[in-house]
Formats: C-alpha cells, sequence, structure tokens
C-alpha cells in the first residue's frame, strides 16, 4: 500500500474525541461505527446525538467490513494538491452489508455500480491507518 515515510496527503486526527475510537480501530483492522444504545441505530459519521431517535452517546461496535458500490467517480484532477500522484483515483459510496452507507477510496479505477467490496486497512503513519476499499472478484 503506502510508504509511510512518504505519506503527506492531508491525515485525520486520532486523539479525536469523536472519531478517534474509529481511527484506533482501524489500526487493528477493523471497520468500527457508532450504534445508538437505546434505538440500535448504526451510524456513520460519527455524531453525539442519534439521528433517529434524538438520544445522546452511543457505543463503538464493529463491522463485517464488506460491502457494495452505491455510486463512485473516479478523479483525474486531484481536489486537492496532496493527492496529485495518486491520480487517477476513485472515491465511492459504499452500502455497507449493515445498511449504512460510508465514503472512501478504492484501491483501483476498474469499478462498477454493485460490485461487492472490502474494506482494506492502509498504515500511512504510525498513528493513523487509512480504510481503503477494494472490489471482490468473483470466483
Amino acid at each position: 500500500m503506502t510508504n509511510t515515510s512518504t505519506y503527506t496527503a492531508p491525515l485525520p486526527d486520532p486523539a479525536d474525541p469523536l472519531t478517534g475510537p474509529h481511527w484506533a480501530a482501524a489500526r487493528d483492522q477493523r471497520l468500527a461505527v457508532q450504534r445508538c444504545t437505546s434505538c440500535g441505530a448504526l451510524r456513520w459519521q460519527p455524531a453525539t446525538i442519534c439521528p433517529e431517535c434524538l438520544t445522546t452517546g452511543g457505543e463503538w461496535t464493529d463491522l463485517a467490513g464488506t460491502g457494495t458500490v452505491w455510486s463512485y467517480t473516479v478523479y483525474h484532477r486531484a481536489m486537492n494538491p496532496a493527492f496529485a500522484d495518486q491520480v487517477p483515483y476513485a472515491v465511492a459510496m459504499i452500502e455497507l452489508d449493515e445498511g449504512i452507507r460510508m465514503i472512501g477510496m478504492l484501491t483501483g479505477t476498474d469499478i462498477a455500480i454493485g460490485d461487492p467490496v472490502r474494506a482494506v486497512y492502509d498504515p500511512v503513519t504510525d498513528d493513523v491507518t487509512l480504510i481503503r476499499w477494494e472490489r471482490v472478484d468473483a470466483t
């Protein structure tokens, strides 16, 4: 994947109190999202209040890390100069098997809506592991 000594693109803050548990799970090669402790709804992006029942709080839960491409685009010009060396790259909205959607970068550009994908973990620094999505080839 990425050479951790040369990664120069923007990174999330693994110490952020709202998203930190997600990035800690990614370092352990797990995909974790929040689940409401009241109604059970899964949510991504993390939030302090459940958008379904408005209960505060929530717990972090691991998901399978599999889903399908719901939508995607291929960038031929970097949206941020820090990604110029990665062009062309694809970004997709993934509908996870558990029903919620998450946006992420794909590992390649040979992709179509409806393709099955799985999470792969890219340790870009000692503290940050990014989640990418790769197509699962049918066997």
